[in-house]
Parts: C-alpha cells; structure tokens; sequence
C-alpha cells in the first residue's frame, strides 16, 4: 500500500509560529517517510498612503537583497529540521495565500501545513487570514497549527470523564 503523504509543502514566514508549524511538519515528514518543501512569498510592497496614493515598488536591488536573505533563512531552518536530503526551499513572489495554493499544485503536494497567528477581531477583519484563504483554495488538505500563545485548559480525571461519557451513553 502507498503512503498517503509523500510531499508537505510549509509555508514560512518567519514567524514563531510558521517555524514551529515547520518543526511539527519536519516530524510527521520524518514519520511517515515524506518529503517536506519550504516555501517563502515574496509579498508585492502594500500601498502607501498619503495625499498621493501610489504602490510601492521594490527596487530590482532590493528585491534581490531580500530573495536572496529570505533563501538563506530557509536555508538555515532547513538545516535545523535536519530531514537529510529530503528537504528543499523555495522564494516566490506573489501573495501568500496564492504563492501557497500554486507551490502545493505544482509540487503535486499531499499536504499543506501551516500556522496561524489567530487573530480575531479587527485585524482578523483588515488582514484577513492566509490560512483561511489557503483551506479554502487548496487542492489538498491543509493541517493549521495554531500559535499556542496563553491557553489555560481544565484537565478532568479520567473517572470523571469517564462517568461523563457513560451518563451521555444512557441517555
């Protein structure tokens, strides 16, 4: 029988977050023997605004600096996963969300994992979400790994659990 996932794509960022979802997809890569593709967008420079609006454009130089610095932190994070020969890294220009739908098709990826920042609210609303976008697009399944930020949750004993499943069952 086949695996069922043979190449992860990993959007990265940089973030925190986008290098922990990198950790956690280097492992399961490692378990079930796949391969893993680091991806960074090159975002296009948002529109200034002013008295003028204009968009803002990365000089050919400084778009070269920043390619080829975004190369060597993927480099480096590849290094630091250390899947041995089964790893690559890729800087394309574009819009995230785009530039990680299309890297997961033209790679014939079988898994996208990805981290989300959780944002709700206003900046949810201004932002919007990568991640959401990305689950929505995508032609195959996506895992989000949310940022783990402050969450408190109540640990049960397993008795109480287990009563609670068994008063549902009688019900």
């Amino acid at each position: 029988m086949d695996a069922l996932i043979k190449k992860i794509v990993v959007p990265v960022d940089f973030s925190e977050p986008s290098e922990r979802a990198a950790h956690y997809a280097a492992a399961l890569a490692g378990r079930l023997g796949a391969s893993l593709h680091l991806i960074h967008a090159l975002e296009p420079s948002p529109l200034t605004r002013g008295p003028v609006e204009s968009s803002e454009s990365l000089s050919g130089e400084r778009l070269d600096d920043t390619y080829w610095a975004a190369r060597t932190r993927l480099g480096a994070l590849s290094e630091k996963l250390a899947l041995e020969g089964q790893t690559s890294t890729e800087v394309r220009p574009g819009f995230p969300s785009e530039v990680i739908t299309a890297a997961a098709i033209d790679l014939g990826a079988d898994l996208v994992v990805m981290s989300t920042h959780g944002r709700s609210g206003l900046s949810h609303l201004l932002m919007g979400s990568v991640a959401e976008r990305v689950i929505r697009s995508a032609a195959c399944p996506v895992l989000v790994v949310r940022d783990r930020g402050e969450m408190s949750v109540e640990r049960r004993p397993a008795v109480e659990l287990i009563a609670a499943v068994d008063m549902a069952c009688a019900s």
